[in-house]
This record gives C-alpha cells, sequence and structure tokens, in this order.
C-alpha cells in the first residue's frame, strides 16, 4: 500500500496530512537547538505526547531522533518499538543517523513505517539507487533547498536539474519528497510552503511540505489553490508553544 493509499483509507476527509514533528533527546520530547544549553524539553515521557496526538487526530507523525543525527547512527530504536506497539494505528515516519542500508532496515524492523533519508545519502547516489531499487516505499526523501538555488532549478547535491532528479525518484519508486525551501537569510517561513505547493503542482510524486508554518493564519492560506496538490504539511515548534493544537490543526484542513 502506497503513502497515497493510506492517506485516502485513514483521512480522506482532509485537504492535505497534518504531521506533527516529534524531536526525541535521551529519550525525552524536545525543542532543539543549535545551542545544547538552550534545549527545551517538552515532555520527560515521550508516550504522554503520542497519546495527546493521537485523541486530537494525528495519523502519522514525523519522529526525528536527534542523538542519531550526532552519532550517524540509529538510536532510539526501542523508543520506535514501543510507540509501534501502544499506538498500531499510528504511522511512524522517522529521520536521523541514516547513512546506509542498514540503517534504514533497522529502523524499519523497530517498527518505522517510512525512513526519511537526506543529505548523507543524496551525496551517494550509486548507493541511494541501490537502495531505492530495495525498499523505495519506504523511503521519503528530504529536499532541502537554498532559495536560489530552487529559483535556479538545480540541485548541486545530486549534480542535475530538479527536473530530473525528481523524476528519476519517481521512477525508482519513492513514497514521498519531504521539501523545505531554505530562505538565504532569517528562518524557513511561508515562503518555503509556497514552494513545496508550487513543486506539488509540477509532479506526480507526494510532496510534504516541512518546515514554515508559524501561525494558524499559515494553516488557514494552506486551503488556498496553490497547495491543492500537497499530500501533507508537517508541524513542531508551533504545537509545542501554544500557537494552536493539533486538533485545530486538523478542523483547520478539513473539508
Amino acid at each position: 500500500m502506497s503513502i497515497i493509499d493510506l492517506k485516502v483509507e485513514q483521512i480522506g476527509w482532509l485537504l492535505m496530512l497534518a504531521i506533527p514533528v516529534v524531536d526525541i533527546r535521551s529519550g525525552r520530547c524536545v525543542h532543539t537547538h543549535n545551542e545544547a544549553s538552550r534545549q527545551k524539553v517538552i515532555m520527560d515521557d515521550p508516550t504522554e505526547v503520542f497519546s495527546a496526538l493521537v485523541e486530537q487526530g494525528a495519523t502519522q507523525v514525523q519522529v526525528v531522533d536527534v542523538d542519531a543525527i550526532r552519532n550517524r547512527q540509529p538510536e532510539h530504536l526501542s523508543l520506535i518499538s514501543r510507540m509501534k506497539r501502544e499506538f498500531p494505528q499510528l504511522k511512524l515516519q522517522v529521520s536521523g543517523g541514516v547513512g546506509c542500508s542498514e540503517d534504514i532496515q533497522i529502523w524499519l524492523d523497530a517498527g518505522a513505517d517510512w525512513v526519511t533519508v537526506g543529505g548523507r545519502l543524496l551525496r551517494q547516489q550509486d548507493t541511494l539507487e541501490l537502495i531505492l531499487v530495495e525498499l523505495g516505499e519506504h523511503i521519503i526523501v528530504g529536499m532541502d533547498v537554498r532559495a536560489q538555488l530552487w529559483r535556479d532549478g538545480y540541485c548541486p547535491a545530486v549534480n542535475m536539474s530538479f527536473d530530473d532528479w525528481v523524476t528519476a525518484l519517481s521512477d525508482e519508486g519513492v513514497a514521498a519528497l519531504m521539501f523545505t525551501e531554505i530562505p538565504e537569510q532569517g528562518h524557513v517561513n511561508g515562503h518555503s510552503l509556497m514552494a513545496a505547493g508550487q513543486l506539488a503542482s509540477s509532479i506526480e510524486l507526494p510532496v510534504i511540505a516541512h518546515g514554515g508554518i508559524q501561525s494558524r493564519l499559515d494553516l488557514e492560506n494552506l486551503a488556498g489553490p496553490a497547495y491543492q496538490k500537497l499530500h501533507g504539511v508537517t508541524v513542531g515548534k508551533p504545537l509545542f508553544e501554544g500557537c494552536f493544537t493539533f486538533g485545530e490543526m486538523v478542523s483547520v484542513l478539513t473539508h
């Protein structure tokens, strides 16, 4: 079953899939920051966070293993297994510490439904192609692109145009693209959502907008025609800072 089939089966009444992002460090749910001293613990037991999200309508969660990113290997395997046992209806996409096919298989064996791959593997095209042949339906490709490069239509990480690269990924059977447009200055914002909407309108692959939602207004804007082709959108920090609840997000994105 594809990621699109799952969306229709689970929540066909949504404009797009609402995907909360949960960052895990040292077994706790956190707000990450470049400076470790500014890290904020949201909840010591991630189970409480997952439970609250499920109660508010979450069907899919993006789990970021922060320790795995630092250590370059999967870390919170037991947590993923536990979340899958306690919330079997919940689909999990996991990122962090993915540098080879073995890492991906480890996450899948632990209970992840999809694994997000990014810069490390994108720079190893031969390796990535082999992985996609075997595991493509379980792979979400993270696409973080500088704004100017996106406008130029060129992807230096793989040394080809975006059009050619996306076509290749589609042919190789990836589950989805998770797209972020990185501004030349400042933080990811609404421009990233607009770029993701444009990308989704131009390709057949499911596109998930990653980042860019900062307020309820950003959510309401997603009901516009420019975003109709988006498969899903992730949100993390605004949820945990109280800008809106996940239940409110689902309500806004409901037909």
